[in-house]
Parts: C-alpha cells; structure tokens; sequence
C-alpha cells in the first residue's frame, strides 16, 4: 500500500492501522514535488482516469505567484510587500482584489473587489477594532486586558456584551437596543475543567450537562428536567444513547471507526459496509433498503444502485465536480452539469454555469464578485419551449437589492444603515415602484420585530428576554403564545380562532391539542411512529379514532385502520389511505397519483430536486425557484404552452409577504394584476391574506399537523403551506421540495433520502413537534445538506456560533473562509479555511484540512472546546494529538500549556478525533 506523505505525522498506532487496512484495498495515492526551497511545485490527485494536477509558482524569494488547478485556471498572486504579502490577488475569471497593509505592522487593512472594499481597524496590538463592509456598515470589536472579546456593536448603537471567566469561557451574555436597553442574556456556568456544566436562559430555563472521566458528554438533563443519557467505549465513540421514555439506540463500529450498525428504540437495525479507504458501499436500511454504491480513485461515487434495483450512474471532471448524472432505465432524467462558462461578459469560471436536461434547463450568469445575476430557465413540453428569466441585483456589500420577475415584475430591497432589508418595493412594468412593506424593523442581531404591508394592515411582534415570541398582531388580529421551559407552545389564543391548548410528551412531542372546536390526541411508538390519533369533538358529536400499523422490522406504515397501504422495495408508499396509487421514477421522486385505475396527474422534477412541472387534466403547471430554492412563481398553459395565467411570490427571507395574480391575453400581454397580501403566523406558514382593502381573501386554519381546508373569497388561491410545503388538491399531499408529506398521518411518504442523517425515523415530520419546528427541505439535515446553498447557510450559521451572530459575515466573506463542496452522490458539506479571501493555501506535508464527520462534526461537536479553537481544523493525516499541540502552540507558545483530563489540550485533541475524517 502506498502511503500519502502526510502518514508519517500520525502516531504509530494509526500508522498501524493504516497499514492493516485490509489487503484487497484499492489505492488511493496522492503525488507531491518540490522545488529547492522545499516549496510544493506539483501535487497529482489520486484520479487516473483525469489528469488531477495542481501547479504552484513563486517567486525568487519564494512567495506564491500562481496556482494552476487541474483545468488549466489560473490564479494568480503579486505585488508582494517587503512582510511577503501579496497586494492583489486575480482569480480565473481576471477580476483582482487589491489588498492593502497597516504601515508599521502590515496588518491586512482593505481588500478590494469591483468596487466593493472592505475595511479593517486594529487596536496598538492587532486585535481587529473594526470591519467596514463596502455599503459602508460596520461592526466594532472590544477586548479586555486579557485580549479576550468582551463586546460587539454596531453602526446602529446596537450592542452585544460577554462575561468571561479567567479560563477564557463566556459566562453570560447580554444584547442591548440602541438606546442601552437589554433585550436578550443568557447565561453559563462550568465546571474546573472548563466544560459547560449548566446553559441558564433568561427565563431561568435550565439545561445541565455532564461527562465521564474522559471528558465525552454522557447526559443531559433538559429545562422540563428530562434525562438523555450517551455511552461511549474506550476508544470514546459513541455506542449508546437513551432517552426520557427509556428508549435505547445503540451503535457499533469497525476497526476503522466507521460506523457499521445502528439500532433503534424497536430494535430496528440499520448497516452500513465499507471498503478498505472508507468509502461506503453498501447501505442496508430497514426502510429504503439495500443501496450499493461504487467509487473512483478519488472517492466520488460513480455508480449507485437502489433497492428497487434502479441505477443512477456520475461522472465528475479534473476538479471532482459533478459533469453528468445517467439514468440507464429512464434517459429523460440524464443530466449535464456545466461550469466555467465566460461568453457575455459571464464571470463564470469556478462556478456552476448550466444544469442541461432532456426536458428542462437552468442557465446561470455571474458578476465580478461572484454574485449570481441572472437565471434563465426552460422547460420543453411537447415540442414547446417554455422560457423564464430572473435577473437580480447587489450593493457593494454583496447584499440583494432587487429580483426582476418575469412578466415585468421587479421586486426592491431597500436597505437601512445597518445593511437589514427596511422596505421592499413592487415595480409593475415601466410604472414607478411602490411600497409593497415598509417600515421594516428588526430586534438587534435578531429577528423581524415589525413591518406595514401597503395596504395599511401593521405587524407587531413581542419577544421575551430569549428571543422568544410572546405576541403577534397582524392588524386586528392577535396571537398571543405560551411556552413550557423547552420552548414548547403551550398555548395560542388567537383572535379569530379562540384558544388552543397543547400538551407534549418527555420528548417533546405533541401528544395533544384543544380547542373550542374539541381537541385530538396522539400515540406514538418509540422512534416516534404515529400508533394513534383520536378526534374528539366539544360537544354534541361522537369521539372517533384512528390506529395506524407498521412492519415489525422496519418504520414502513403498513396499514391505517382497516385500509392497508405498501411500499415498494425503497419504501416508497406506493399505495395510500384512500387507495390511491403512486409511482416513482428513477430518482425516487414522486412521478404520478393515480385513482380508480385513472392517472390524475405527473410531475416532473429538476437536477436540483425541485419540482418544475404537474400535468392533470385540466391544466400544465410549471414552477419556478429562485437559487436557494424558493417558490417565485408558478404558471399554467394551454396545450400550446401558451401562458394563460400566473402567480408569483414575493418574500423577505422565509417569510411570505404577497402574491400577485396574473392573466394573459391571446398574445400573450398581461393584464391587471391582482395583489394579495400573505400573513404568517411565528413559523412563517401564510394563515391570512388580505386584499387592497384590508379585507380577508384567504384563511387557511389546520390542526397542528397541517389538516384543514383553506378558506377563499372567489377564485382566490394561495398553495403555501407549512414552510417549503405546497398544497397538491389532486393528492391531498404537501410536496415539500425533496419529498411529499401527508398532514393526515404526519409523515413523509418516501423515506429520507438523507438516511439517518435525519433521525431515527426516516419518514417522521419534525420529530413530532410541528408547532416548534419546520423541515423546509424535507430533510431535516445535521452537517450534512441536500443542496450547495443550504451547506453554505449552516457554515455561515456554524461560524455565528464560533464568536457571534453579527461576526457570521466577517467569517464567511473575509477574514476566514469556507469551501462547499459535494460530499457524496447527494450530499454536500463544507469545510472551513483561513486564508484572505478563502483563496486555498498550497499543499504541504501535512495536505489539507479534514472534512466534518456526519452525526457528530460542526457546533454540536465543539459545544464542548475553547470558544477561540473553534475556528481551526486538523489537517489530512493530522492526529487529534498533534492537532491540539500545533493549536496550542500557537495560542500560548511552544509548550507553555497544560496536559491532563480537562484541559483544553485534552478538549480539542478529543474534538479532533471524534469530528473530523479524511475526505473520502
């Protein structure tokens, strides 16, 4: 076996076991060479198939001057100072970033990209004081004498204030409103080893933690003074896991570590098999079934093979980035997936330029700073081309000013001082925009505290001290809400629809609700299976019950009542409470609902996942998605694929704000357009819309789960649902993006295409508790994600829980880096760098970084390291041992540092065992 030059840093022991890896291995061999000054010239990837080679050069005194990647593009880096920093930096695409330096320390002071610079300001020993975005918006820093940050403000007067006890941990936090007021704290204590003992809220909610001698956190007792408890072997992987009903979940792993088996509470047990360099290769489910999985030299996966024995087959380029997916059974779902694409001005290279199917397309055009500005999709349908263009539009600070719908809409962001949304503007054509919402304002460094829709109807919301909501008015109407200690909705008294009650169980699932139109109740098994609902009205009618039946040997729903329902081999539910039937195609996405041997309508989806077109007998819908996945729009057709009417959405962030209806004559010109305004409830789920007038068009009042008919004046119709749901009449079911989910049983038809990765249950919504939570993927995803923008909002998130929430642009835009990449067939994730501008630094000895590892990476598995580790990473083939002294090292000095059970050397050195793998 042939060992990269990175092993030799791992201690004698892994070296052993790397050595040991079974002899039927295949080799994965990376290649490096240097120059005289021991500088990386040439590092050859493990492909075979593609030539995967980096290039380097320097300069005489040895600075990088340019990297070539395996296409032949080319960055380059000069105008070197005397310090060996680079002035500008030129990407492949030919757009430099000009970096400037503090005279005297050569700190970095501005970088500058098309027209947008960013700033930075240093106290007298370079600790950052200061970061000015280009739209002019700052945040400021403050430290102790210790050089611990102790404070965070804004240009807005906004400020957020931390304790810290001499170890360097924080021990409270507090945010105040630009007028000094505390708006939110929380609270922590520790232990002498410095591991989070108690995180206290403002409400004196208390979640407590505790550990074994090796520091691996072994229970949890929760504000509503519940237990979960964990085990851990000797070698501290994670083996057990109990919770508050008694509910065991057990794992095991091979000599490699990997994960091989999980069982469930119902002793329900899922496999994993491996080969000798990890990747996996056959996935046995007790609810999809047994997925096979083939692999390159690199470790992407060529070729997987489903339950139901449907093949998908991909092939990457010289950068590892997803060219083509083939279906072999069904050539209408192959997709090509282009990059680098330049003509017009499009600064596309390193970037996703074109997703090109045999039924639909997606075209993508970039600017200089790598902001996405415009998206043309097509959908052909019987020899007709069906086209839709979205163009957008940033500020200096990267920030979306506005979308250019089709039909002539365009849609403004307006922003304040601070770089928050303060209005959003509608333009109709050539007519001047007007104010669609406006008086927008925010709790600082948090949520939407208030907003006035343009037909005059107002929305107020009321927090307490954790951020969380108490009250929302939306005009006349009011919510008021109460919480159990876990956060849990206790309570809703609404104006228009009286008072609901909710009861949940230990693992904060609902198990009731009440109101003054009755109540129903809910059963569940241990994995959180629905086993029963009963409905029981207020009065004068008659209780009834529903009990829902599963196989022995997995979580597939077998039967509801009296009426059975199946599943085929990957556990789709291919026949449903009313006896409808459904098909799947290749990809296992819903294809058609059929009744009464009548098919009743198809669906057709995008290389995204994203669902573009439904065809029923009455009408051709298509659909269109803005680039994190949004619904923009849809439109119907007559059988020439002439747009005959259209309903576009309007939103700011998650929530909805309007629909504008609009039909179209025979040529083809839009008409008056019909504007509803959309009003949420704290989920951000649309309940209400109203008209020009302030009057009610639309209601849609469900129970907790999403059951209940929508309420319209006339043809008024909004399709919304629960967040990423939309309404199916033809189906009863809500397609939530990557699935389909039935508010009469609570669960997903298909299992999670993510796996476990979801939770236990494969086909359970939101973990039972939909009034606290939302799924808008259908994924419910950990560090691993359906798409490249959800991976790139959770490293944005991950990086808030580093230093703070208004540190997450700094981290992700400049100062540190991350890249997002595909992790899998399906699956991407991201890793975290600390270069200027996240421009990769060369290979050395020790290669780069590791990737997180699924189920245990990211925050969750740093909740106990030192708050100022949290931004490193061990590299490739880099021990947790060894990635501990470096960091160490350099936080203190060579050796000036402590060892031994509870010190932070024996925290991150944990950490970097049990987070982090070698990408595969």
């Amino acid at each position: 076996m042939r060992i990269p030059p990175y092993f030799p840093r791992l201690g004698a022991l892994a070296l052993a076991c790397a050595l040991a890896l079974p002899a039927q291995a295949a080799e994965r061999a990376w290649s490096y060479s240097y120059n005289a000054l021991g500088l990386i010239e040439r590092a050859d990837g493990p492909r075979t198939d593609v030539q995967d080679v980096t290039l380097y050069a320097y300069d005489s005194r040895g600075n990088l001057t340019q990297v070539t990647n395996a296409l032949g593009q080319v960055t380059r880096l000069g105008d070197y100072d005397e310090r060996g920093k680079p002035g500008s930096i030129t990407d492949a695409n030919g757009v430099t970033s000009s970096l400037a330096y503090t005279g005297v320390d050569g700190w970095l002071a501005s970088v500058s990209t098309a027209g947008s610079t960013t700033r930075f300001d240093y106290d007298a020993v370079g600790q950052i004081t200061r970061v000015t975005r280009g739209d002019g918006s700052w945040l400021s820093y403050e430290y102790d004498d210790a050089r611990r940050l102790v404070a965070i403000g804004n240009n807005l007067g906004e400020r957020l204030e931390y304790d810290v006890d001499t170890k360097g941990n924080r021990t409270a936090q507090r945010i105040k409103d630009a007028s000094g007021s505390l708006v939110r704290q929380q609270q922590w204590a520790y232990d002498e080893l410095g591991r989070l003992l108690r995180a206290v809220g403002a409400g004196g909610q208390t979640r407590s933690f505790a550990y074994d001698l090796n520091d691996n956190p072994v229970g949890e007792t929760n504000p509503r003074q519940f237990a979960h408890s964990q085990a851990f072997d000797a070698l501290d992987r994670l083996v057990g896991q109990s919770d508050p009903l008694g509910g065991k979940t057990q794992l095991a792993y091979d000599a490699q570590d990997n994960l091989t088996e999980v069982k469930d509470p119902r002793g329900v047990t899922a496999r994993y098999e491996y080969d000798g360099l990890g990747n996996l290769t056959r996935l046995v489910s007790p609810d999809s079934g047994t997925t096979t999985f083939e692999h390159d030299a690199a470790g992407n996966v060529i070729r997987r093979t489903d339950a139901r024995g449907t093949v998908t087959e991909y092939r990457y380029d010289a950068l590892n980035r997803l060219i083509e997916r083939r279906s072999p059974s069904d050539p209408s779902l192959d997709v090509q997936y282009r990059y680098d694409l330049t003509a017009d001005g499009n600064q596309g290279i390193g970037r996703l330029g074109s997703i090109e199917g045999a039924r639909d397309s997606l075209v993508y055009r970039y600017d200089e700073r790598g902001n996405l500005v415009e998206q043309v999709r097509s959908i052909r349908l019987d020899q007709q081309t069906l086209l839709d263009r979205v163009t957008y539009r940033y500020d200096a600070a990267n920030q979306l000013l506005e979308i250019g719908y089709p039909s002539g809409l365009a849609i403004g962001y307006p922003r304040n001082a601070g770089g928050q949304v303060a209005s959003v503007t509608l333009a109709v054509g050539d007519k001047a925009p007007s104010t669609l919402v406006g008086q927008i304002a925010y709790l600082p460094f948090g949520p939407l505290l208030r907003l006035t829709w343009g037909n005059g109807i107002a929305l107020s919301r009321e927090y307490d001290q954790d951020y969380q909501l108490l009250r929302q008015k939306v005009g006349p109407w009011q919510s008021d809400y109460q919480h159990d200690a876990n956060g849990n909705i206790q309570q809703h008294r609404h104006s228009l629809w009286g008072t609901l009650d909710y009861q949940y169980d230990p693992l904060d699932r609902l198990t009731e609700e009440r109101g003054v139109q009755g109540g129903r109740s809910y059963a569940y098994d241990a994995v959180g299976n629905r086993t029963q609902r009963s409905d029981n009205p207020a009065s004068g009618g008659t209780s009834s019950s529903q009990d829902y039946q599963y196989a022995p040997d997995s979580n597939r729903l077998t039967a509801i009542g009296a009426q059975a329902v199946t599943s085929d081999a990957a556990g789709n539910l291919t026949q449903d409470r009313a006896a409808r039937k459904l098909a799947y195609d290749a990809q296992g996405r819903l294809q058609s609902v059929s009744r009464d041997g009548q098919q009743v309508a198809e669906y057709r989806y995008n290389a995204l996942g994203q669902r573009i077109v439904k065809l029923t007998a009455e009408s051709v819908t298509t659909y269109l998605y803005g680039p994190d996945g949004q619904l923009l729009g849809e439109a119907e057709h007559d059988g020439s694929g002439r747009k005959l009417r259209a309903q576009y959405y309007l939103w700011l962030d998650s929530l909805p704000l309007a629909t504008i209806d609009a039909d179209y004559d025979a040529q083809g010109k839009v008409g008056n357009p019909t504007l509803l305004y959309l009003h949420g409830d704290h989920l951000d789920t649309p309940r209400l819309a109203t008209d020009a007038s302030g009057q009610i068009a639309w209601q849609w009042q469900s129970d907790a789960f999403g059951r209940g008919e929508a309420l319209s004046q006339g043809s008024t119709q909004v399709n919304l649902r629960f967040p990423g749901q939309y309404y199916d009449a033809e189906s009863g079911l809500h397609y939530n993006y990557f699935r389909d989910y039935d508010p009469e049983t609570g669960r997903y038809v298909e299992s999670d295409p993510i796996g476990l990765v979801g939770g236990l249950n494969t086909y359970g919504y939101v973990e039972g508790n939909p009034l606290g939570l939302s799924d808008p993927l259908g994924l419910a995803p950990g560090d691993m994600f359906a798409t490249e923008a959800a991976a790139r909002a959770d490293a944005l998130a991950y990086q808030e829980s580093v230093n703070s929430s208004i540190d997450r642009w700094l981290w992700g835009n400049m100062v540190y880096g991350f890249r997002v990449f595909k992790a899998s067939d399906c699956l991407w994730t991201y890793e975290v760098q600390t270069p200027v501008l996240g421009i990769a630094p060369p290979l050395g000895p020790k290669g780069p970084w590791k990737v997180n590892k699924p189920g245990v990476s990211g925050k969750a598995g740093a909740k106990d390291v030192p708050s100022w580790a949290k931004g490193d990473r061990p590299y490739q083939g880099e021990s947790g041992k060894d990635f501990a002294k470096r960091i160490m090292d350099q936080k203190y000095g060579k050796g000036n540092w402590k060892d031994g059970p509870g010190s932070e050397y024996n925290q991150i050195k944990k950490w970097g065992d049990r987070s982090f793998i070698d990408p595969k």
